[in-house]
């Protein structure tokens, strides 16, 4: 019995190029989702920058001392969303001011206000005088929430600086 051994060394030179060819498309097939995602990743550094500008604009064109961008925020069962605020101090001088959020009422009676969770910088950095800062809040939404509308606060230094009353409506 005679075994080809040219037959089989080009079934080897086969397996390699194809591997080789394989890795190539690999590796570009990643550049290529690498490059999307940092596409994208600088896209929202933009558009929250954006926010930031339009916020500070809108404090500096009112008298508001708090601005929230949203005053009236859906979101569904066990899902959660960023909301900005801003604050302006009109303190004499640089200050630093206690941020809290909170739901306060609901309209349905079986709903449970624990259900909607905030999560914020709890203290600003200090602030000049007329200085303006943009911040964003992260509320949860339990999965266990009723599906109603929640009546919620922002305070600054528990109210006794800036609050700003906001409605979250959770949907199914």
């Amino acid at each position: 019995m005679r075994s080809n051994k040219k037959a089989g060394l080009q079934i080897s030179i086969n397996a390699i190029v194809i591997l080789i060819l394989a890795i190539t498309v690999l590796g570009i097939g990643l550049g290529f989702i690498r490059g999307m995602f940092s596409q994208t990743i600088g896209q929202l550094g933009e558009v929250s920058k954006d926010i930031e500008n339009d916020m500070i604009n809108t404090i500096r064109d009112s008298d508001e001392r708090l601005v929230l961008r949203e005053e009236n925020i859906e979101i569904k069962k066990s899902g959660e969303k960023t909301i900005y605020f801003g604050i302006r101090n009109e303190e004499e001088d640089e200050a630093s001011f206690d941020i809290e959020f909170m739901c306060d009422s609901k309209m349905d009676e079986d709903a449970n206000l624990d259900d909607i969770t905030f999560s914020v910088f709890r203290e600003t950095k200090m602030l000049e005088r007329d200085e303006i800062m943009v911040l964003p809040a992260v509320i949860k939404v339990s999965p266990n929430a009723v599906a109603t509308t929640y009546m919620c606060s922002a305070l600054i230094d528990d109210g006794d600086y800036a609050s700003k009353t906001f409605y979250i409506t959770v949907t199914k």
